[in-house]
């Protein structure tokens, strides 16, 4: 049976609560953060996998790694689509497009079973937080790849890859950013997000760094791959151990312009059992791309009330402290 529920993990509860569910016989990751630090509610994921929720993360625990596996791992709308392909061609050695888009190898959309026929390496991606994932991230030391965006251009992103959808309530963009800073749940059906959890996904990825100092783990910026994007290429080969010549990282960085991939994605086909809820039967994940576009829907009093949450918000966040708004 396909399941759309939410993970929401309260952090001043010794055992997560999944969907509606108890789920104190599953072994759990500590809470994400604290109360004090980020209120009630933790980063919210949608599952939509044929076992129950319970068993879906039960089973993301005690998924079967391996050493050449590469995990990317992100908020949501930092970027993983971009980085999914250019990680898929320096493993490969070739400037060819991966056939499969990359919900494929995604840990929320799939069963852990389908993992286990797929060809090494496997870049394997989520928005769950690492604490979520498999054990074996840490015992076979496998890479981490973490993506990171400003939150002023998440927040819009996530506004027009929302309103994609029929079931979406379109009160404006304005009405979305303000919910978004102000952490207002989201609709039913729809992909949450907001700043609060936004900062509390930062703090569990500092935590579970530091508490796994002999796991591989390497930060890219949204920002500084769109600035510097060959340099970026050459730092990304030399952590993943493969061919990084100027011939071939000159060629990913061309293959994965923001043009060339939107136009390499109207050829691939997401399998989804919820193509009626989409407009046009297909989601675009590829709009603008830009840093800054924030500017162009921002208010002067908005942008002062995101300036003010976000100082708050990531106040002893030492990622945040390289996050770039313009360029």
């Amino acid at each position: 049976m396909d399941t759309h529920l939410s993970v929401v993990a309260p952090a001043d509860e010794a055992t997560k609560r999944i969907g509606t569910s108890d789920v104190s016989a599953v072994k759990q990751p500590p809470a994400v953060g604290s109360k004090t630090e980020s209120g009630n509610a933790e980063p919210v994921f949608h599952f939509r996998v044929k076992a129950s929720t319970e068993e879906h993360l039960n089973n993301l625990r005690n998924m079967p790694m391996r050493e050449d596996d590469v995990i990317i791992a992100a908020y949501a709308k930092s970027g993983t689509h971009w980085l999914w392909e250019v990680v898929h061609m320096l493993t490969s050695g070739k400037t060819e497009y991966e056939s499969r888009p990359k919900e494929h190898l995604m840990l929320e959309f799939n069963d852990v079973e389908r993992f286990e026929t797929m060809p090494s390496p496997r870049i394997i991606n989520s928005h769950i937080p690492l604490s979520y994932l498999s054990k074996e991230i840490q015992t076979k030391q496998v890479r981490v790849l973490h993506v990171l965006r400003n939150p002023k251009d998440i927040a819009v992103s996530l506004y027009f890859h929302r309103k994609q959808r029929h079931t979406y309530d379109d009160k404006g963009i304005l009405q979305s950013l303000q919910d978004f800073v102000n952490c207002q749940p989201a609709q039913p059906g729809i992909q949450p997000g907001c700043l609060d959890d936004y900062a509390a996904y930062l703090r569990e990825m500092e935590r579970w760094e530091k508490e796994h100092p002999q796991v591989p783990l390497m930060h890219l910026y949204f920002e500084d791959m769109k600035q510097s994007p060959l340099e970026a290429v050459k730092r990304l080969a030399t952590f993943l151990g493969v061919e990084s010549s100027e011939s071939l990282c000159a060629s990913v960085v061309e293959a994965c312009s923001f043009s060339q991939l939107k136009k390499a994605a109207e050829t691939k086909e997401i399998q989804s059992h919820h193509k009626d809820e989409i407009k046009g039967g297909k989601m675009n994940f590829y709009r603008k791309g830009e840093v800054g576009d924030w500017k162009n829907h921002f208010t002067v009093a908005l942008n002062e009330q995101f300036d003010a949450a976000i100082a708050e918000h990531l106040k002893n966040s030492m990622l945040a402290r390289k996050l770039r708004y313009a360029l």
